[in-house]
């Protein structure tokens, strides 16, 4: 069983915490939790018994950080802020900023 992966995350000035863990083999399942504070705002769960089939770790490790990483995504994005309000720059990495100027981008085309 992998154990997880933790991140704290800044957006508008505001540390959320995101967590992601393996349920393990009785029960095949990736858990994402987003935290502000000690509540937690929000989850996402993977059911991944049919995606992988005899424990394959790396592809289990693989789901998890895809999972993580949108999440963090989604957070930087605004998604968990119940203000709605914009990202600040100074809250994104430079890669971040570059995947975010190539989306807008090709959403303009």
């Amino acid at each position: 069983m992998i154990t997880g992966f933790n991140t704290d995350v800044k957006y508008r000035g505001v540390v959320y915490h995101v967590q992601t863990e393996d349920k393990g083999t009785a029960n095949p399942l990736i858990e994402t939790l987003i935290y502000k504070g000690g509540e937690i705002l929000g989850s996402r769960r993977l059911p991944y018994g049919e995606l992988v089939k005899d424990g394959d770790e790396s592809a289990i490790t693989k789901l998890m950080e895809d999972q993580h990483k949108g999440i963090i995504m989604e957070v930087k994005r605004g998604r968990y802020d119940p203000e709605g309000a914009s990202t600040v720059m100074e809250d994104l990495s430079l890669d971040e900023l570059v995947l975010a100027y190539l989306a807008a981008r090709a959403a303009a085309k």
